[in-house]
């Protein structure tokens, strides 16, 4: 009994999301829309992240920190709304993104790998609590 409520378990948390894995100083504090609950995303919508580091705008436009979406495709643009407490980064999701894992690499501080469920950007994206497109960043005047 004992060794089948062991496989049970097993079988349960292998089921849950996967989690967050980061590399180096570079940690992420939460992923919007939530990811890792099991939220999709989509195509051509926005995706924002909140961690303790993602340097500086001109290191994102220089292409020196970038996201990386399955199969190898980058995230464009990346906007750095806010640099510390929590330091806040917005992309989108580009049109060729497939599921798998992003890829974060901040230059000097490490990297991040995010699982990620992707969904074509023409389907229907259901009204769930937390799976939200964040709003996307502000256009500068």
């Amino acid at each position: 009994m004992r060794h089948l409520l062991l496989l049970v378990l097993a079988g349960v948390l292998s089921a849950c999301g996967a989690a967050i894995r980061t590399s180096g100083a570079l940690r992420i504090l939460s992923v919007a829309p939530d990811v890792v609950a099991g939220c999709t995303v989509r195509a051509g919508d926005w995706m924002a992240l909140k961690g303790n580091a993602f340097g500086t705008q001109a290191e994102w436009d220089a292409g020196v920190n970038y996201v990386l979406f399955p199969p190898g495709v980058k995230a464009e643009p990346v906007e750095l709304t806010q640099s510390e407490n929590p330091a806040t980064l917005f992309f989108r999701v580009p049109l060729e993104a497939e599921s798998g894992e992003i890829r974060v690499h901040v230059e000097g501080v490490g990297e991040a790998w995010i699982p990620v469920r992707v969904e074509p950007a023409l389907s229907v994206q259901m009204a769930v609590p937390g799976c939200e497109a964040p709003t996307p960043p502000s256009e500068p005047e």
